[in-house]
């Protein structure tokens, strides 16, 4: 008997809560109310001040290097404001001239300049 009844409680609860959900009015979401977004890093850079990608290049200012992965046969790439480049790459007035295993060589607008990768803490790492 008890068993039944347990029974009768979780199917009564269960239709309570699918009927509550079908009911018009009942908005389900998730409101801010004026906390930070959960998706945006609390630490890092801010990639809002840079141009999105590599076309409008115009200072050395612009340019981040982020990352650089050594291949095999030397073709290696880099990593600049979030894509992936290789040597003798143009975009715009940017060239990708060499990608060595701590440093990028690129020109801007025939102007060279060579970008050192940074450690985790932040520091210039083959200077």
């Amino acid at each position: 008997m008890k068993r039944k009844i347990v029974y009768i409680i979780i199917v009564m609860a269960v239709f309570a809560a699918v009927l509550s959900s079908l009911l018009p009015g009942t908005i389900s979401g998730y409101e801010s109310k004026g906390k930070r977004d959960p998706f945006i890093p609390l630490i890092g850079q801010d990639k809002g001040s840079r141009p999105a990608g590599l076309e409008g290049i115009v200072n050395i200012q612009d340019v981040l290097l982020e990352g650089i992965a050594m291949g095999p046969l030397g073709k290696n790439i880099a990593i600049l404001n979030g894509q992936m480049v290789k040597e003798n790459d143009k975009f715009g007035l940017l060239q990708i001239k060499k990608i060595s295993k701590k440093t990028v060589e690129l020109s801007i607008d025939g102007k060279v300049y060579t970008l050192n990768l940074q450690d985790e803490k932040g520091i210039k790492v083959g200077e």
